[in-house]
């Protein structure tokens, strides 16, 4: 299957879909996967039936709740293969969409107009949200081209902060990315590059997506694995 404006479109958080693919990939999931199935693997009860239509339509499980090829070509897909399965997967998922709008250039307004057509319209928003955090998920997208166009407002007076302690404030934050950043992994450096600079603040909305999208880098990153894998690993 694959998003078309003629049947419902996808819309459950990025982070339940990349986890089940973690999972799947680590310790594999049981077939059928079902809400009881979902429901084990922590995925909220509110969001399980978007999730598992979300699944189905983005070609990994068949109405029969059996993981597809595709779900079995990314579980078995080797590390140094699995961000290039991963984007492959992704393009042919939403190939009506990326007619329209490119993931890894366009801004979120473009992907927002892109949805329009798609059913059920209240949630297009959603729908835009899963997009472009599975496309940032697989570093085809850097995580801050996510943010919304900051809006345009009447300037209104506010307190100078005082220069020396926008100074420091600024020091420090370059500091602690430019030390967080050595050696991570480039989506998630890219996505830590984000964050103000200058001692500069952000809208809870942004702060919000911003959050969001790091769960979703991270465990993108780096897998969750059982306490075994964990002991086998530090051996």
């Amino acid at each position: 299957m694959a998003v078309t404006s003629d049947k419902a479109a996808p819309y459950a958080p990025a982070s339940a879909i990349v986890e089940l693919i973690q999972r799947h990939r680590s310790r594999g999931l049981p077939s059928p996967i079902n809400a009881e199935v979902l429901g084990r693997a922590s995925i909220l009860e509110s969001l399980i039936p978007r999730t598992l239509q979300a699944l189905q339509t983005l070609d990994l499980i068949n109405e029969k709740g059996e993981p597809t090829s595709t779900f079995e070509g990314l579980r078995k897909a080797p590390e140094g293969e699995y961000r290039q399965r991963f984007t492959e997967w992704l393009n042919g998922a939403y190939a009506d969409v990326i007619k329209f709008v490119d993931p890894a250039k366009d801004d979120e307004t473009a992907a927002r107009d892109a949805f329009r057509n798609y059913i059920p319209v209240g949630q297009q928003p959603r729908m835009v949200s899963l997009f472009l955090n599975l496309f940032a998920a697989a570093g085809v997208r850097s995580p801050e081209k996510s943010a919304q166009p900051r809006p345009q407002r009447n300037a209104q007076p506010r307190p100078r902060a005082n220069s020396a302690s926008v100074a420091a404030r600024s020091s420090a934050r370059s500091s602690t990315i430019k030390d967080t950043n050595s050696g991570l992994p480039p989506a998630l450096a890219g996505l830590l590059s984000s964050l103000p600079q200058d001692g500069r603040g952000w809208t809870q909305a942004t702060r919000d997506r911003f959050v969001m999208t790091f769960g979703t880098v991270l465990d993108f990153c780096f897998p969750v694995i059982t306490q075994s894998e964990a002991d086998a690993q530090e051996e």
